[in-house]
């Protein structure tokens, strides 16, 4: 044989034993399963890659969610899950793959019989929460609904509005959280509002109105050195002590307050020396002027 045919023949025997590189294309993506469709983009496997495969994700209790991967694979994983624990959070990995062109396009591993829905998630001022153009979230296993919760802060002469949106469990939409201390028909508003279905939860900032004078008379404060009188108003149907750590009995601040805020089911907020709320039912039930301790009904 001639000499310069040997190189030759050399290269169609690798060629033979090797087979051909691989040209398969495969979608890629890395996000929420609900935005694969959208934001999958077309790759070409580089050759040890002979798969294309989308892998899911899932992780359960102090953190919530899903993940889903798409891309080429060696096959090594294919058609297995895996889980465990990792540092608080329970993992679960579920790969399925094919191996024709573009074939995982569709290809996603099971969801079940009830997923997760996906909620808006914001927090800061309404002209930045108000409607729908904010980041979502996946919701976790128990929570059904979205959330949107308008607070207003009017402590002292400065009033602060605040919007908050994520996912919620339906029992943790109480309504109204409001509270007045006299000086402002309302000093602290915290209304909840609950939503069924993916990215219901858009809605704009609600500013509570105080209502009508509703007959009820507590005792007010604004600050221990300074106690009087006032007519509460709307669903404020309940007296309030806003109780420190001092031993002296006199409150941090008294007022009118709805159940939900007698209840606790709001965002705290912050007033030195307050440390326990006790409320009770029927006009001036709560502290006036005396130092003496009346824990009052609950």
């Amino acid at each position: 044989m001639h000499s310069s045919m040997r190189p030759l023949l050399h290269f169609v025997l690798f060629i033979a034993l090797v087979g051909p590189t691989s040209s398969l294309q495969c979608f890629h993506f890395n996000g929420l399963p609900d935005h694969a469709h959208e934001e999958q983009v077309m790759k070409t496997c580089e050759s040890t890659h002979q798969h294309c495969s989308s892998s899911l994700f899932t992780y359960r209790d102090l953190l919530n969610g899903e993940v889903l991967v798409k891309g080429c694979s060696t096959g090594n994983t294919c058609n297995q899950t895996q889980s465990g624990p990792v540092k608080f959070i329970h993992t679960k990995e579920t790969v399925l793959c094919c191996d024709t062109e573009l074939c995982n396009e569709h290809l996603m591993p099971d969801l079940g019989e009830d997923p997760r829905i996906e909620c808006l998630a914001c927090q800061g001022n309404p002209s930045s929460c108000d409607g729908s153009g904010h980041p979502s979230l996946r919701c976790g296993p128990s929570q059904k609904t979205c959330i949107e919760v308008s607070i207003t802060t009017a402590l002292s002469q400065d009033i602060h509005h605040t919007m908050m949106k994520s996912c919620s469990n339906s029992s943790s939409c109480p309504g109204l959280a409001a509270f007045s201390n006299g000086q402002n028909p309302v000093s602290y508003s915290c209304n909840h509002r609950c939503c069924n279905g993916s990215l219901c939860n858009k809605g704009n900032f609600k500013v509570e109105d105080p209502g009508k004078e509703n007959g009820l008379e507590c005792y007010s404060r604004s600050s221990p050195e300074k106690a009087g009188t006032m007519r509460c108003r709307g669903p404020m149907t309940q007296c309030v002590d806003l109780m420190g750590t001092t031993n002296s009995g006199i409150p941090v601040m008294s007022g009118c307050a709805t159940e939900v805020f007698c209840q606790g089911l709001y965002p705290t907020f912050p007033i030195p020396g307050w440390t326990r709320t006790v409320c009770c039912t029927g006009s001036h039930c709560n502290h006036g002027k005396s130092t003496t301790t009346q824990d009052g009904k609950h």
